[in-house]
């Protein structure tokens, strides 16, 4: 068979443009297919739109700064569709991540030609951050993030928690992705932060149990704003971390009721961390302290505390109150009495 190249040498110039123009072809058919879809989904007919939303996430990630302008329309058959859109795109690629990294699972997320659909679908997420988008543009770009954002974007969110109109977004999103990365970005924030704003980032961490966050945490419970000093004091309760007798508590005399609870409630949070690493000692202290109150459900928690401890010291503490005059409280020590007996006798 004869070689077309060497037949006729003008094949070898005609072939990359050929190449060339298929690409031109394929882009336009793709772009038409973005159109139509945008379109349908703008539709006010509800089952255009649907069948355009319940196929989105064959859509390129090129669509979502649309979708993103289309989900706070007027219209809210257009408002609803775009959403669904959305949540369909992201939904598509949500659990590929490699936990092994809590990274992006491939690719290069530095470079958009070495992208995977992950990272392509994240980056165009980022970008509606940085453009002159409407709040609740942002705001849903944010949610979605929660949802697929690694190391690789905590700077690039962590940046925006300045934006008194979308801190709250920001420590959702950065409060949800996994690794130490995100809770050393909210530990930063937290002295710059508004006083307003300092309860909800203490919060965060406590939640995520951020343990390089006990430093931040021990010097916001020396502010004179009791909701702040509460506020770390319940996150430094939920880590669970030992502070070395560095703690300088609220006030208690100077809280208000509710806060008051909230206090006894992280000082026991405190001590059953303690118990379950190994420093009992401090979290007998603390045992005793529920134990002295008057409330029946203080005693009752610094009864099962120590029984948690075990030690005869412990139990000494609890033996007083097998005939307490309160019923609940007799109850619960004597429960736990036989419960250490029975564990002795093992």
């Amino acid at each position: 068979m004869t070689n077309p190249m060497k037949s006729n040498p003008k094949n070898a110039v005609s072939l990359p443009a050929a190449a060339a123009a298929a690409l031109a072809a394929a882009q336009a058919r793709a772009a038409v297919a973005d159109e139509k879809f945008l379109a349908a989904i703008a539709s006010d007919d509800e089952d255009a739109a649907y069948a355009a939303w319940s196929v989105a996430e064959q859509m390129p990630p090129e669509v979502i700064p649309e979708l993103s302008k289309l989900a706070v329309a007027e219209q809210p058959l257009t408002r609803r569709a775009a959403g669904e859109a959305l949540n369909n795109i992201v939904h598509s690629v949500g659990k590929s991540i490699n936990p092994a990294g809590f990274s992006a699972n491939a690719g290069r997320p530095d470079d958009p030609g070495k992208q995977n659909r992950r990272q392509q679908i994240t980056a165009q997420l980022l970008s509606l951050l940085d453009g002159k988008r409407k709040q609740q543009e942002k705001v849903t770009a944010l949610r979605q993030l929660s949802l697929l954002a690694t190391v690789d974007h905590v700077d690039a969110v962590a940046r925006h928690i300045r934006d008194a109109n979308l801190r709250e977004e920001v420590v959702f999103c950065l409060e949800r992705i996994p690794g130490k990365t995100a809770e050393e970005a909210l530990a930063a924030a937290l002295p710059q932060a508004e006083d307003a704003f300092k309860p909800r980032i203490l919060a965060a961490l406590g939640h995520r149990r951020a343990e390089e966050a006990v430093g931040v945490c021990l010097e916001a419970m020396r502010s004179s704003d009791a909701e702040i000093a509460m506020a770390a004091m319940k996150a430094l309760g939920r880590i669970g971390a030992r502070t070395e007798g560095d703690a300088q508590l609220p006030d208690f005399d100077a809280l208000s009721d509710w806060q008051k609870v909230e206090y006894r409630d992280s000082m026991l949070r405190y001590a059953d961390a303690q118990v379950e690493s190994g420093n009992p000692q401090e979290a007998q202290q603390i045992y005793e302290g529920a134990l002295a109150r008057e409330e029946e459900h203080w005693q009752c928690a610094g009864i099962v505390g120590l029984a948690k401890i075990g030690t005869a010291q412990a139990a000494a503490a609890i033996f007083p109150k097998l005939n307490s005059g309160n019923n609940t409280v007799r109850i619960t020590a004597r429960k736990a009495w036989r419960g250490m007996a029975g564990a002795g006798a093992a």
